[in-house]
Order: C-alpha cells, then sequence, then structure tokens
C-alpha cells in the first residue's frame, strides 16, 4: 500500500489498513476518510506517516465548494448546503466505522437545510450545474432529501409527514456506508457479483436504521424498498403497487431525478429536462407513480424559467417558457430566435449552464 505524509493534503484519503498506536490501541480503522481533525490528532501523537488506499476517495469537497461559491447565487443558502455536506460526511463516516449516531443527529444536520431550501429553491439551478463526483454520496442523500420534502409539499401532506420524507430522501442511501469502496467507487462497469452487493445497500440501510437510536419505521422501510418499481422489476423483493408503501415510491422519483442530474463516477450528468422526460417515460411505462411525477415534473421544470442551456447539438439557449402539455420540452431562445422544442423533436435540453 502507498504511504504518505501526515499533512493536510491528507484530507478526503482512505486510510488502506487499520491504525494503532505504539501501545497496540486502535486509533482509526481501515477505509476511514480522513478528515482535518483526524490530521490534526495524527500529528499530535507523532505519526508522521500512514497507508492510504489508492482511487477510493470521493474527495474532500473542496471542488463542489469552490464551484458553489462561484455561481453568484445566495451566498447564506450555499454555506448553508455546505456545512450540511460537511455535517454528512462525519456522521456517514462514524456510521462506516461502527460508532451509530441518532437518528436526532441525522435530523438535526438536515432539517436547518430544508427548512431554508424550502423558502429558496433557486439553489436547484446551482446543484445541476456542478461538474465532477466531488463528494456525490454526501451530495445525493442531501439532494434526495430536498427533493422528497418538495415533492411532499406538492403532494399537500401535513407538516409531520414532510418532514418525515425529508428524513427518508436524506436517509435512503445510508446502507451505501457497508459497501466496500472498491465497488462504491468504480469508474467501470459492475460485474455481476458487484452488481448484486451493491443492491443489497437496500438491505444493509433497512438494517442500520432498525438499530439507529431513536429508530422510526418507515424510515427504514424507504431505504430497504426505494428501488422497487410498480411492475415489479424493482429489488430487493420485486414488490408492485400498493405492495410499495407511498413514502418508498415518493423516495423512488426524487432518488431517479438526482441520479440522472448528477456527474458520477461511472458517467456525466444530464440535464433537469432529460430527467424529466425519462421520469415521464417511466411512469407512462408503469414503474413510477404517475401522480407523484407529473406535479414534480411540472414544478421543477418551471423553476429553469430564464436558465441558461445547452442543446444536444451544442447551441446555447435560454429557456424562455414551460408548456404544460410537455414541460420537458419548453420554448428557448437562440440567438434572438425563439426555438419551440416541441415542434423539433430531435432537439432536447442536453445539459443547464447557468
Amino acid at each position: 500500500m502507498p504511504m504518505a505524509s501526515v499533512n493536510p493534503e491528507l484530507v478526503g484519503k482512505v486510510l488502506a489498513e487499520d491504525l494503532y498506536s505504539d501501545a497496540g490501541v486502535l486509533l482509526l480503522p481501515r477505509r476511514t476518510v480522513l478528515t482535518a481533525a483526524h490530521v490534526n490528532s495524527l500529528r499530535k501523537q507523532r505519526i508522521t506517516r500512514v497507508s492510504i488506499a489508492e482511487d477510493l476517495s470521493e474527495g474532500n469537497g473542496e471542488k463542489i465548494s469552490a464551484q458553489l461559491l462561484d455561481k453568484g447565487g445566495d451566498r447564506e443558502i450555499v454555506v448553508c448546503y455546505l456545512e450540511a455536506m460537511e455535517q454528512t460526511r462525519r456522521l456517514f463516516e462514524r456510521v462506516d466505522i461502527g460508532q451509530m449516531p441518532s437518528l436526532h443527529e441525522f435530523c438535526q444536520a438536515f432539517q436547518t437545510l430544508a427548512d431554508q431550501v424550502g423558502e429558496r429553491l433557486g439553489l436547484f439551478r446551482s446543484l445541476y450545474v456542478l461538474e465532477g463526483a466531488d463528494s456525490y454520496t454526501y451530495r445525493h442523500s442531501l439532494n434526495v432529501g430536498i427533493l422528497c420534502t418538495l415533492i411532499a409539499r406538492l403532494l399537500k401532506w401535513d407538516e409531520e409527514r414532510i418532514s418525515l420524507m425529508g428524513a427518508a430522501g436524506f436517509l435512503h442511501d445510508i446502507g451505501k456506508t457497508r459497501v466496500p469502496r472498491e465497488i462504491l467507487l468504480k469508474p467501470g462497469k459492475l460485474t455481476d457479483e458487484e452488481f448484486a452487493e451493491m443492491k443489497r445497500h437496500t438491505v444493509y440501510g433497512y438494517e442500520i436504521l432498525k438499530q439507529m437510536e431513536d429508530a422510526h419505521e418507515t424510515l427504514a422501510i424507504c431505504a430497504l424498498l426505494h428501488h422497487e418499481r410498480l411492475d415489479g422489476s424493482g429489488y430487493p423483493d420485486g414488490r408492485k403497487d400498493e405492495q410499495i408503501p407511498l413514502e418508498c415510491q415518493v423516495v423512488a422519483v426524487a432518488d431517479m431525478f438526482d441520479a440522472i442530474c448528477s456527474d458520477r463516477v461511472y458517467k456525466q450528468r444530464t440535464s433537469p429536462f432529460e430527467a424529466a422526460r425519462m421520469l415521464w417515460k417511466e411512469a407512462c411505462d408503469g414503474l413510477l407513480n404517475i401522480e407523484i411525477v407529473s406535479p414534480f415534473v411540472h414544478y421543477i421544470a418551471q423553476l429553469y424559467v430564464g436558465a441558461k442551456a445547452r442543446l444536444n447539438n451544442g447551441e446555447e439557449v435560454q429557456v424562455i417558457l414551460i408548456h404544460r402539455d410537455e414541460p420537458m420540452r419548453p420554448l428557448v431562445r437562440r440567438q434572438g430566435e425563439f426555438v419551440d422544442l416541441r415542434n423539433h423533436r430531435q432537439l432536447c435540453i442536453d445539459k443547464m449552464l447557468g
């Protein structure tokens, strides 16, 4: 295993082996994602070099932080998002090494952000123009929590249920802390065995949330069933229709939308409009709940009126008008002329630019 000096450049790296003190006390277990606090602690104990794993880190969040702060949006909400991302990282790391935080700690980390975003949804424009997979797991957890909160509001659920859905979205992928990082962060196609292990994150999440202090059954069920589909094609149980609780169906929509719109280690993002099209197709094909998908895609599309985008032919445009019948194919302005994407089926919005 490669050795590295204990300095600030270690932040975000992954420990390759268990680290012990001279007295034989375990200081940090293998697979720990090193933080600034870890580095300071190691220095105090006069540890100068540690073994690190190669290419098994999601980054330390610096790239994403720089991009968000550079977008020129609401700085207060951006700082709140970045703080929540760092809190999420620390909480997930504790789960990874078996130091289970309480449900209250998780909810506290997410709720402040949820309250802020509920009043300032303009953050979405910035989230889906970010480039790179830096800190994807933590961002995805936050984003799905935000989206679940939004969907629950669109469905006119009561405040208690809305808050619960935010937590369900935030914690839906916590089981990935038990998936080996060489699988979780693999840039290429997974083998059948690796994919089978990846799918177990749903079961792992259920087990983690059932064991958590202040455990809540709905959160555990959402972690278990968010990859189920109404036609029975999902996993882990192949459930159908009413066998899948409505809360889990909401998380499924939010999870899919954010995954499509975000860069990941093995694929590049596409636009919220393309994500909306894919969600709509899944709903029409009987996989997702149309009563959840419809209000969601109409609402999200409206958030991008005035935004800059790039078409699949490379041209840059501005979104001008969202059509009620086809929100994923808006009216856009291209070099002084208007183009209705409903009438140009070969064109679509490939990526958002700002």
